[in-house]
This record gives C-alpha cells, structure tokens and sequence, in this order.
C-alpha cells in the first residue's frame, strides 16, 4: 500500500516537463484557469462569460464518477457513446471500451477548458459535471492513485486496439423488416490513438505532480505521492508504431 507524506513541494509545481506535447509539459493549470475551475464552488455563469459557451455541466453525481476519470474539478458518470468528446476534445476527454466518455486530463488553458464544455455540450445524456471539487480530498486522491496500475494497464491496451482500427472505424450491418443497414453506431468517425498516447504521456510525465497540486490547492496540504513504478515499454513499443504512421 502507497503512503503518502506531508511536505513542502509548492515550489516544484510549475516545473516544465518533457517536450512531446503541451499535456506533458504542463503540471497544473494557467493562473486564469486555476482562478476560474480549481475551487469547491464555481461560479457556472463566471465560466460561461470567460469561455464564450453555455456549456451543459451538472452536478450532484459523484458517486456515479466513472473510474478513469483523473480527480478535478470536471468528471463524467455514464455518456453517450458517439465519440464526439473525445474528437472535440482531444487532449482532454478520453473514453473506455465502449466510447464512454472521461476526463483525463483536467482543462489546463482556456482552449482546453472551452473545449471540455463544447464535449460536455454535445454528450446526448448530459453525463458531464463540474462539482468534483466538492469531493476530492487528500485520502481519495491517494485511493485513486494506488489504483494506477490498473488504470494505466487498461489505457495501453486502449491505445493498442485504437492503431489496429481500420481507417473507416466501427462499422456495423444490421438488420430491420427484413432490410439490411449497414453504418457507424458508436465511436469516433476515425481512429484515435493519439488521443490514447496524449492521456498516458500525461500519466507518465505529469499525474503525480498535478496531483500533488490539486491537493494543496483545494485543501492547503502539501502531499508528496508515492512513485509509481510502472514497466512503461509496451506503450514506448506502441508509441514507435504510432509515430511510423504519422
């Protein structure tokens, strides 16, 4: 079992990290948006004026969170499954064997944040919320982060089906009075492994450290979390298949 031990870390926050994408180099959110998503309580009509969009965010169903949401402020229960959140918002919203929507990463800058809510907008079962900093607090955060193996297990195998997609994905024939049909019924319009590869280079180069934020940030406790130890080749294998197709 991972412990986690009270320090002061708040000078390592805003470390730049890596050079692979903007979501790796970035531990925890511009100043603006930490200002605007990074407290208990938001102010929904304050976000929509800084963003520009209505957006579509509930609250009230944390203990519906669906497991691989990342802890913040934003969290999904059970979406649609048309992959639209995770075209809309691809450095932001991933989703699981069925298409079902989750945050990976929280928004970090104002375009990823107006990009959750556009994703949260188009979610037909309005399964996006905005309350999870009502919620999080320095033992959860923990929990979930003990649970990183089989998270980040589950993410590559992910990443693994995304590059053996066909170029046209998810295509299904069925049948209705007798008459055939043959088109998309759930999923992306086209592969996303990239979306796979942005959410464990995240996990790999950044989680920790942002979740070491979080934690001071809503509840001034510094935390150091425990290193995860993880056996990362089968994704750097991957990640060499992903950049031959690029």
């Amino acid at each position: 079992m991972y412990v986690a031990y009270i320090v002061d870390v708040r000078s390592a926050y805003f470390v730049t990290l890596g050079n692979s994408n903007l979501n790796a180099k970035l531990m925890a959110p511009s100043a603006d948006i930490e200002e605007i998503l990074f407290k208990p309580s938001i102010d929904l009509m304050a976000l929509r004026d800084f963003i520009g969009e209505e957006g579509d965010f509930g609250s009230g169903c944390f203990q519906d969170i669906h497991w691989l949401n990342t802890p913040g402020p934003i969290y999904t229960t059970c979406t649609d499954n048309c992959g639209t959140g995770q075209i809309e918002a691809i450095n932001n919203v991933g989703g699981d064997e069925d298409y079902r929507e989750v945050i990976f990463k929280q928004p970090f800058t104002k375009e990823e944040l107006k990009a959750t809510a556009i994703a949260g907008m188009v979610d037909a079962f309005g399964s996006y919320y905005i309350d999870g900093s009502q919620y999080w607090n320095e033992d959860n955060v923990l929990e979930w982060w003990n649970k990183s193996k089989e998270r980040v297990d589950y993410i590559i195998d992910r990443y693994n089906e995304e590059l053996n997609l066909p170029e046209i994905p998810h295509i299904s024939t069925w049948e209705i009075g007798g008459k055939s049909f043959t088109g998309r019924l759930y999923g992306p319009v086209r592969p996303v492994p990239e979306n796979y590869k942005y959410w464990l280079d995240f996990y790999q180069q950044s989680m920790k450290s942002y979740l070491e934020w979080y934690v001071c940030k809503l509840h001034g406790t510094d935390i150091v979390l425990p290193p995860f130890i993880f056996d990362w080749s089968r994704k750097e294998r991957l990640d060499k298949v992903f950049a031959g197709r690029s």
